[in-house]
């Protein structure tokens, strides 16, 4: 069962109606309620809304999420363009439990305060009823920190990847004992769903390796690391200096000379060289020199990324340049000599969306002109969304009135009509008057009329 709501995708497995039918055989039985079909219903609103809760926060991120209800629960799943901060994961993790109490309370009050619900249909009433308890109960099982409710999530996401081994032991022992309770109470489909992910966070927890302490890793990063003479570190930084002034020629020298010292340099210094001598190539136009640099340059250690995403795309290798370059993003590197070289192979590549949001995600980094011609682009490309928000970022740096008007037209071809507006209105008031222009844009074809003449007079 498939189908599609408020514009996010809904799939419903046959296991969904399975376990909603025998959780609804063990409760009603007990409780002597005969409206079985009324407690199906309500589990599948209960759990639907719930969903909806993290749908809604991710779409806060313009990221299009899908919905699967299956024999645990459901489960919400998307694609970004751009990874999510931590925060940002505990928020969607909590917007779940938090959206069925929100139901259960506006229920609540229904039910205590709207005179004349006696009148209602007797199933109706129990229905009611049981929304607001399927809703909390739902909602209390899902924050408790074990994985995979929303509340071993948000331990997830608070502790960070550093301490997964922690989050994993957490979440085990916390299943292990609630597992117990709720055998107890004689709610064995609680206890067997506890159990397996009793077991799925042990197994977890072995698989993770151990995560060094900072001190240790202070250790044998002094351990590792050889001092570099005065010598050598001032002709590395002369050559530095001489790259950044694009003098190649005398980066290149000063790099070569460090490799000739006797005795030979530590590792990082000899690196670092063949590093400065791979940028001198390039700048200079010797691809293949370059490539030669960045393979000894690995001999003492990894190379920079930058510069090997650089000779890979200088040599034509998209697909290799960009494995490079995005293992450097996802390690934290948002260097701009990172992000750039990146951004220009997924514009060769077609995916301009992704490309505009790493613009964005750098957009402090770059100048004025790159980021209003990847605004270009973007919009050239139908990613309007995109391109309205790197132009507003100009806009909000410089207050050029006619940043303002391009987000408000890549904001008008995405749809978002109202926002469009506003921005019309901030380029108005940075001096854009040019009526005629925006009368005739195509952009603005759906606010001809009262809309955009209570921004812009007609001509």
């Amino acid at each position: 069962m498939s189908f599609r709501l408020f514009g996010v995708p809904v799939e419903v497995q046959l296991g969904f109606w399975l376990s909603a039918a025998l959780l609804g055989f063990g409760i009603l039985a007990r409780e002597q309620y005969p409206q079985f079909l009324v407690w199906v219903v309500v589990v599948f609103v209960s759990v639907l809304v719930h969903e909806f809760g993290h749908a809604l926060a991710i779409k806060r991120h313009r990221i299009e999420p899908e919905i699967t209800l299956h024999f645990m629960g459901g489960t919400t799943t998307w694609r970004s363009i751009l990874p999510l901060g931590r925060l940002q994961h505990v928020l969607i993790s909590l917007a779940g439990p938090f959206a069925g109490f929100f139901v259960a309370g506006c229920m609540h009050l229904v039910r205590g305060h709207v005179p004349g619900l006696h009148v209602l249909p007797p199933l109706l009433l129990v229905g009611m009823e049981l929304l607001v308890q399927v809703n909390v109960v739902w909602g209390i099982l899902n924050l408790i920190p074990v994985l995979p409710f929303d509340g071993g999530h948000v331990l997830e996401h608070a502790l960070g990847p550093k301490r997964a081994r922690l989050t994993a032991a957490i979440s085990g022992i916390a299943a292990v004992l609630l597992a117990i309770v709720f055998l107890k109470a004689h709610f064995y489909f609680f206890a067997f769903i506890l159990v397996m992910s009793a077991f799925q966070s042990f197994q977890r927890f072995r698989s993770e390796p151990e995560a060094p302490s900072p001190s240790m890793l202070r250790r044998r990063a002094a351990l590792q690391e050889e001092p570099v003479p005065m010598e050598t570190a001032l002709l590395l930084h002369r050559a530095r200096r001489a790259l950044e002034d694009e003098r190649a020629d005398e980066a290149l020298a000063l790099a070569s000379e460090v490799l000739a010292q006797a005795p030979e340099p530590p590792k990082r210094a000899l690196r670092e060289a063949h590093e400065l001598i791979g940028w001198s190539r390039l700048l200079l136009g010797d691809t293949a020199q370059a490539a030669d640099a960045v393979a000894q340059a690995r001999k003492h250690g990894e190379p920079d990324p930058a510069l090997a995403g650089a000779v890979h795309l200088a040599l034509g290798e998209l697909k290799q340049a960009r494995k490079v370059l995005e293992a450097a993003r996802e390690s934290g590197d948002d260097r701009k000599e990172v992000a750039g070289p990146l951004i220009r192979v997924l514009v060769d590549q077609g995916e301009v969306p992704r490309a505009a949001a790493i613009a964005l995600d750098i957009v402090e980094q770059l100048s004025e002109d790159d980021a209003r011609r990847m605004a270009e682009i973007a919009f050239e490309h139908g990613a309007f969304d995109w391109s309205a928000r790197l132009y507003e970022a100009v806009f909000r740096r410089v207050g050029t009135s006619e940043d303002a008007y391009g987000a408000a037209r890549a904001s008008a071809k995405d749809g978002n009509l109202e926002r469009a507006l506003e921005l019309l209105k901030h380029a108005v008031e940075a001096g854009f008057s040019d009526g005629a222009r925006a009368w005739s844009d195509s952009a603005f074809e759906a606010l001809r009329g009262a809309a955009l003449e209570t921004v812009l007079p007609r001509p």
